[in-house]
């Protein structure tokens, strides 16, 4: 395949060059390198042979570039330049940037969208604070229930003020005594739940008894959740659909772990088919290929 050299000026000296010349320095074999890296030799001979076409797409082949480089110690920017320079145009052609206009638009359209939101808010929070103001004004002449310790002393009427009691336990009033005749042979027992029966007007913040609190909301997740756990063990690259969104693509190392949810379905496309452990709501899948194999179009199920 012939090497490309998109940029004019001063030319730099091929990757395959670059990467063969530095490893065979270091004394090492594409075998060696394939066991440090992790990565398949044949992807290895593909860059020494600048033979992108045998690559995964731009991106994974830029990290396979930096671990590459990384084994034979040299320099990762520099390695990624010589990558640029003689890949280039091959990309431009063949592999463009996977497109991400979508994130840009929404971030583009946030300018404009922020003077609206911030006038709603503004105007929302006034009627928020009016509406309080006038709910308190018209409350004033009924007690109002905050929490459970307030729930005993604002009994009295709100025209006389409340002295502060010296001794919380003491404070117990008589105001209505039901079925306490005999209550004299148990002083110690603390504050009764029963004297909160005097607010009889039924005002809509009114207090449920402490004794019968609401059980909590059911915090099961939503119905038709399901978990896809991709974990490497050779550095892979793989690209998951989640139903019917947009396919996403990550670049994992080994033992690198990565989580996807999804409705009903998973399909996914594999770089090192032998290279995962994949586990479908914690049941183990597979397996789906040899080392180094592409397999694409794979649907996973609950």
């Amino acid at each position: 395949m012939a090497k490309t050299k998109p940029h004019a000026g001063p030319s730099m000296e091929s990757l395959g060059d670059y990467l063969k010349q530095a490893r065979k320095k270091k004394g090492l074999s594409l075998e060696k390198v394939a066991s440090q890296t992790r990565i398949q030799e044949y992807h290895l001979q593909a860059l020494e042979a600048e033979d992108f076409a045998n690559l995964p797409a731009k991106v994974f082949a830029k990290g396979f570039v930096r671990s590459y480089a990384k084994a034979l110690g040299l320099d990762e920017e520099e390695a990624l330049g010589h990558f640029l320079e003689t890949s280039g145009t091959f990309y431009e052609q063949h592999q463009p940037e996977p497109p991400q206009p979508h994130v840009q638009v929404k971030l583009d359209a946030a300018p404009r969208q922020s003077i609206n939101w911030s006038l709603v808010m503004g105007a929302l929070v006034l009627i928020a604070v009016g509406a309080v103001w006038y709910g308190l004004s018209k409350q004033q002449e009924t007690p109002m229930v905050l929490s459970e310790p307030e729930a005993l002393s604002p009994i009295k009427p709100i025209g006389q003020p409340i002295p502060p009691p010296p001794n919380p336990p003491e404070n117990i009033t008589p105001v209505k005594p039901i079925d306490s005749a005999p209550l004299e042979p148990s002083p110690p027992m603390p504050a009764p739940a029963l004297p909160t029966p005097k607010p009889v007007t039924p005002t809509l913040g009114e207090a449920i008894p402490p004794t019968q609190p609401s059980p909590p909301p059911d915090t099961a997740p939503a119905d038709g959740s399901h978990t896809l756990e991709i974990e490497a063990t050779q550095l892979t690259w793989v690209v998951v659909q989640s139903d019917q969104q947009t396919p996403k693509e990550a670049l994992l190392q080994p033992w690198q772990r990565s989580t996807w949810k999804a409705n009903k379905q998973f399909q996914l496309t594999l770089g090192n088919a032998a290279g995962v452990v994949i586990r479908l709501n914690g049941q183990s899948q597979g397996p789906f290929g040899k080392p180094g194999q592409v397999v694409r179009d794979i649907r996973l199920r609950p």
